[in-house]
């Protein structure tokens, strides 16, 4: 009887620790979870702010196209139209050549036959502000003495206009007059 006491007893002391045990591992289970279920949705923040979603990136056009689109303003027969509207000489007007800067996009001669048979001007159109500072430089560094330039230059926009040297001055300012007030 001793015995079966011994027994009964030591069950009970295997039953009490059981449930013991049993109830730290489902309290451990459970505070796992929690922790686990949390760091799982702070780490989901934090994935999120750190690599967010890259961005997407729609096709364009090149990028000589948007510069053109944004700097070319006015083409060479505007300029001409300008010209004639405001009574100055612009005779035998021949479009498509390019004189001294291959950069234009486009370039017309005009003569100016008072001051002489072979004196006038040339309009050139340029698709990009560099080329165009590019031809400026080129015709500025042909005007050496400053009291005969070669060129008279005047700009507007995406527009050079060079008039004759030969032309006095006070006529040409007239021809930057009129480019002056060109509007669109």
């Amino acid at each position: 009887m001793y015995q079966m006491r011994k027994l009964k007893r030591a069950l009970k002391i295997r039953c009490e620790l059981g449930i013991y045990f049993q109830s730290k591992i489902r309290i451990s289970i459970i505070i796992c979870s929690i922790l686990f279920l949390s760091l799982d949705s702070i780490s989901a923040k934090v994935v999120h702010q750190v690599h967010p979603p890259p961005p997407q990136i729609f096709p364009g056009p090149p990028r000589q196209v948007l510069e053109r689109a944004y700097f070319y303003k006015w083409e060479c027969k505007d300029v001409v139209k300008a010209l004639n509207d405001s009574g100055l000489e612009v005779v035998d007007v021949t479009g498509g050549i390019t004189i001294g800067s291959p950069a234009a996009a486009e370039s017309t001669v005009f003569l100016m036959p008072f001051y002489g048979e072979e004196i006038g001007g040339v309009v050139s159109s340029y698709d990009s502000g560099r080329k165009l500072l590019d031809s400026l430089n080129y015709y500025s560094s042909m005007n050496k003495d400053p009291q005969s330039p070669a060129w008279r230059i005047f700009r507007k926009d995406n527009i050079l206009l060079l008039i004759s040297g030969t032309v006095p001055e006070e006529k040409a300012l007239e021809y930057d007059k009129a480019l002056s007030r060109m509007k669109k």
